[in-house]
């Protein structure tokens, strides 16, 4: 018996409808974005991105303890004991060296915020996390920097992000006033 193409492209359809009625794809948003850069900071932020991504676990996967589990943004619908969604803030920056010397490394401090100016919960001690980036930066040029920062939930509304410290190529580190972060944006 020989199949006609048309009944060959139909099967192939329906084994695709049949495929992807099972999962269920992943929420994502554009979050607002607000940057400050301290007087006289060797680095300035030109320029912010962040989105709002749910991610979830593989449903096969074993989770074992201070190990980072592997994500995907497609959901698993036909399995049983579904882990809960991982809500991942994913950031872009754009960073120049305004100073005389070659920067190595610098601190990139981000405050998720909640639509009434208060910081979301991240599972830190406070609510902000320190990237820490080592990424060289030679003088007067700008580097795009890529940030990733798990949160507990969707009511991050817009994001803080500031850079708090700026090591160089010599060794020596600027340090951003002690300010408390809240009270600059």
């Amino acid at each position: 018996m020989r199949l006609s193409s048309r009944w060959v492209a139909r099967w192939a359809w329906l084994t695709a409808l049949a495929l992807c009625a099972s999962t269920a794809t992943a929420m994502q948003r554009t979050v607002k974005s607000k940057t400050h850069n301290y007087p006289g900071a060797p680095v300035e932020i030109r320029r912010s991105n962040v989105t709002l991504v749910e991610t979830f676990t593989a449903p096969t996967q074993f989770a074992m303890p201070e190990t980072k589990a592997k994500t995907t943004r497609v959901r698993y619908a036909n399995r049983a004991g579904l882990a809960p969604s991982v809500y991942v803030l994913n950031g872009e920056i754009t960073c120049q060296n305004v100073s005389p010397q070659a920067v190595e490394a610098i601190s990139v401090v981000v405050v998720p915020l909640d639509a009434f100016h208060q910081p979301v919960l991240t599972g830190q001690p406070d609510a902000s996390a320190m990237q820490q980036v080592v990424q060289p930066i030679p003088r007067g040029t700008s580097r795009q920097i890529n940030w990733e920062q798990r949160v507990h939930s969707t009511d991050v509304y817009e994001v803080a992000v500031v850079i708090t410290r700026v090591r160089f190529a010599d060794g020596t580190i600027w340090t951003a006033p002690g300010e408390e972060l809240l009270d600059v944006f």
